[in-house]
């Protein structure tokens, strides 16, 4: 039976997901437009230069985005009087950092990789100044979602008005920070109408208890990136720009999928958080949001894989035909990833922080060392296997360490009846290969939920949404 926790996560998720979802598609959307537009290597160089800004844009975030949800969630009188110094904080990092990138960008980087990256180091500004966290923590997800989603319209308006050639590249990133921007001011001014005061105060010492709190989950995204970027770090060393961006185009989906799933995970933290353990509360609503998950992302990477040609053509065009074998393998990823992150929800908030970090160091070893033997040999598909194989070893490297915590194992059931279903569904689109995509689309997700009711894995409410089992 649902409960009240249950509601609250699916309805802070769907407001998050929602418009965060749209807000992605848009950037999706801008991203196939370069990619079409210019070049496979052009896109190489944007998604090289993202790639790289994300390690700089989580020292940014200094783990605020988790823990100081958790936070404001847990005691939000004391967090108001921290904001200011946190705010500073992040905001002095932002200075020294986009001046280190442009510094670092033009001694070091060929052109155009050297312009790109030094204007998206100026977008971590809008990074610092955000008070997302504190949105989130107050489960205010729907004005998150909308910030996100105008800020991404705007991105996309920008490069369709001013990117038509290789020469327009530099200002694919000028009009991401005028998106970033936007989004920022817009969560500020929501944020001052219920009387939170973030303006920057530099103050360090205010700022380092939730800091040394949040270290650990800074290290461990750090080094979760490193599983992602070592990928086009080695194709740019062996293969080339070409294969970057070939190897970008067929990640663009899993990156979509990975980012919904965080969604799901921060609309989860702030309700698991105030969830009694001592009443078995908070296990119940672990156990349930790892079933969940798992229904959700299962008929995704079997039904991905089964339409992964038609995704690519579809999408970004026969010349990126050469992307399809690693989709067909990333997608493989999405149900470990998924579950991952629902358990390092579950970690931080039982205060398992340098958990966290040990397991992803861990991952990242692994990671290195098949990307080392796999992608000299096998190009693209080896990228990808490495990174389906690392997926897994975090997943389970998660599975043990919330158990250890204290969290129950998920039943068997909620699984079985996704595999059920996946099964019925993949049967469909494999005697079915011809349909164009959105027909394949619309049989798989049919075929799916009649089959997942039919095994009691869906349940079906009078006057209500359908609600997943888990």
């Amino acid at each position: 039976m649902a409960t009240e926790s249950d509601g609250r996560v699916g309805r802070s998720f769907l407001a998050l997901a929602s418009g965060d979802g749209l807000a992605r598609v848009i950037a999706f959307a801008a991203g196939v437009y370069v990619a079409r537009t210019l070049s496979k290597e052009a896109f190489g160089v944007v998604t090289l230069s993202t790639g790289l800004l994300l390690y700089f844009t989580n020292i940014v975030e200094c783990g605020i985005d988790l823990v100081g949800v958790r936070q404001v969630a847990h005691d939000e009188p004391s967090m108001r009087r921290l904001a200011p110094a946190l705010v500073g904080t992040r905001l002095a990092l932002a200075l020294l950092l986009a001046l280190g990138i442009a510094a670092f960008s033009r001694a070091f980087l060929p052109e155009p990789e050297a312009t790109v990256f030094s204007v998206y180091g100026i977008s971590l500004i809008a990074t610092a100044l955000s008070t997302r966290w504190i949105h989130l923590g107050l489960e205010r997800t729907r004005r998150v979602a909308t910030a996100r989603t105008l800020g991404e319209c705007l991105y996309l308006a920008g490069v369709l008005l001013l990117v038509h050639r290789f020469q327009d590249l530099a200002l694919v990133p000028v009009a991401q920070l005028a998106g970033d921007a936007l989004a920022a001011v817009i969560l500020w001014i929501s944020i001052r109408g219920l009387g939170w005061r973030p303006e920057p105060r530099f103050a360090f010492s205010e700022a380092r208890p939730v800091l040394s709190r949040s270290w650990p989950l800074v290290a461990n995204v750090l080094l979760g990136l490193t599983i992602y970027n070592s990928d086009l770090i080695f194709l740019r060393i062996f293969q080339g720009r070409g294969d970057v961006g070939l190897y970008s185009a067929a990640y663009q989906l899993i990156s979509f999928l990975i980012n919904m799933a965080a969604a799901y995970s921060l609309s989860l933290l702030p309700v698991l958080t105030r969830a009694r353990p001592e009443t078995g509360e908070r296990g119940t609503l672990y156990a349930r949001a790892f079933g969940q998950t798992f229904s959700v992302a299962l008929p995704i990477a079997v039904g991905g894989a089964l339409v992964a040609p038609q995704i690519v053509s579809t999408v970004f065009g026969p010349e990126y035909a050469a992307s399809t074998g690693a989709l067909m393998i990333l997608l493989g990823t999405i149900p470990f990833t998924m579950s991952k992150e629902v358990d390092l929800i579950a970690l931080v908030v039982a205060g398992r922080e340098a958990t966290v970090m040990r397991m992803t160091a861990a991952a990242v070893v692994v990671n290195l060392a098949l990307n080392l033997w796999l992608i000299p040999r096998y190009g693209m598909i080896g990228a990808a296997w490495s990174t389906l194989a690392t997926e897994a070893a975090r997943a389970l490297f998660a599975r043990f360490c919330a158990r250890a915590a204290g969290y129950p194992s998920p039943g068997p059931s909620g699984a079985a009846r996704a595999l059920v279903a996946a099964a019925a569904m993949g049967a469909a689109l494999w005697f079915l290969p011809g349909l164009v995509l959105p027909a394949a689309v619309g049989l798989g997700a049919v075929v799916y939920a009649v089959s997942l009711t039919a095994v009691g894995g869906l349940a079906l409410r009078r006057g209500g949404w359908p609600t997943l089992r888990g």
